[in-house]
């Protein structure tokens, strides 16, 4: 039978109480929900999150990581968790109707994706994700390895009421750490904290180095590290293109590709982002890597502003990095990556020396591939530049993902090389 009991306990520095829906390993019967017809042709095909119309009665909803076995006319499809995360309200957790979903389970899963991550170990860099959500079996929850700081990231409620079985799922299967921290990316503003019991000497900071850059890694309190992994293969290319180069960096924050760019050896940056905070993370990784501030601009103000003071005062460029979001609110109009992509682009190239280098990167899933690179094309067109694509970046390897979820990784970027 499901119960309900209010459970204290201290993964934390303090204790947490909440309600907590206990699932015994042995004789335990699922809730069972019943699903329409297309809502089973659709998981029974390899599609792994569940959205409130796939559900006939959508009062079965709960919001607490509820194991449940899907149903369609007595017939099992799927047993799942459910749990509200972006359009969704659950995750796919087996199709076989015999599994026992419990900590066995799961640490069969995170064994099998940081096994997968063997091959990154030793590396020029000793950070990477270790388990990519959905990509490695289980939506809702991601786990990054700073050279032996774990923090886990509970992308749901669902998987962090969880957490009592998962975290030790996790650690069990670990190598070795220093100290392991979690984060609850579905609560704004919520912070970096370690776990008790397993962060003996938890670090606000974690220097950590990739390709010959330091990085500084932010943890206990914070609420971003500082440095996005996925970008890793674009930081490379920046730096190897970057020296005696004029680079600006457009949104900079978490791309890492400031301190790439000087590492590299360019002789000045001009680097604007929206955020406040994303200058002073800047200025921590200038420190880190010892560079002098006299030749770097860092600028806390609206994209599209100073795009119009760039023009105003003919400043030119011959390395350009952005990084698109889906949405960005501006005082000159907000920008939408699926309508304003071109129109965006095109006032950035008109920036670039001839044969300047251009990084363009996004982590939207609301532009494809195609899309995004046609929008792309239409710009240096409009700016009557000539060109070539030099690369087309892929997520690397350590950010996999369910080709029956997305056919495409929302990571996506261009080298683009202009010509005379």
């Amino acid at each position: 039978m499901i119960s309900l009991e209010q459970t204290s306990y201290y993964f934390y520095s303090f204790p947490v109480t909440i309600e907590v829906t206990v699932f015994l390993e042995k004789g335990e019967i699922m809730r069972e929900i019943e699903i329409t017809g297309s809502a089973a042709s659709k998981f029974e095909g390899g599609y792994p999150q569940i959205s409130l119309k796939d559900l006939v009665n959508e009062d079965d909803f709960t919001n607490n990581g509820e194991f449940v076995a899907l149903m369609k006319g007595g017939h099992f499809v799927a047993s799942a968790y459910l749990a509200k995360e972006g359009n969704g309200i659950g995750w796919i957790l087996s199709r076989k109707e015999n599994q026992t979903i419990n900590d066995n389970f799961f640490s069969h899963l995170f064994s099998a994706a940081f096994n997968k991550r063997k091959a990154l170990q030793g590396l020029s860099s000793s950070t990477y994700r270790l388990f990519n959500g959905q990509g490695d079996g289980l939506g809702g929850i991601t786990v990054d390895n700073y050279d032996g700081e774990i923090v886990i990231s509970w992308e749901n409620e669902g998987t962090y009421n969880h957490r009592r079985m998962l975290v030790p799922a996790i650690v069990d299967n670990l190598d070795s750490y220093n100290n392991v921290y979690d984060v609850k990316h579905f609560e704004n503003g919520s912070t970096i904290r370690p776990i008790n019991g397993i962060a003996p000497n938890p670090q606000e900071f974690k220097t950590i180095v990739e390709d010959g850059t330091v990085y500084p890694i932010h943890l206990d309190g914070a609420t971003k590290t500082g440095l996005d992994l996925i970008y890793r293969d674009v930081r490379k290319q920046v730096k190897k293109n970057a020296q005696y180069k004029l680079v600006l960096n457009l949104l900079f924050d978490q791309t890492g590709f400031v301190s790439a760019a000087i590492t590299g050896g360019s002789t000045e940056t001009e680097d604007v982002d929206q955020s406040k905070r994303a200058k002073s993370d800047l200025v921590g990784e200038f420190v880190a890597n010892n560079i002098a501030t006299d030749s770097q601009t860092v600028r806390s103000m609206d994209l599209r502003g100073f795009l119009d003071y760039a023009n105003k005062h003919n400043l030119r460029f011959d390395l350009i990095t952005i990084n698109l979001p889906t949405f960005m609110r501006s005082k000159k109009g907000n920008f939408n990556i699926r309508k304003d992509l071109t129109s965006l682009l095109t006032q950035v190239f008109t920036l670039a020396n001839k044969e300047a280098d251009v990084f363009v990167a996004t982590q939207s899933n609301s532009i494809n591939l195609r899309d995004f690179r046609s929008g792309v094309q239409k710009a240096l067109m409009n700016s009557k530049h000539k060109y070539s694509e030099k690369e087309g970046f892929k997520a690397p390897a350590d950010f996999p993902f369910d080709r029956e979820y997305t056919k495409q990784s929302p990571f996506k970027a261009l080298w683009l090389k202009l010509q005379k």
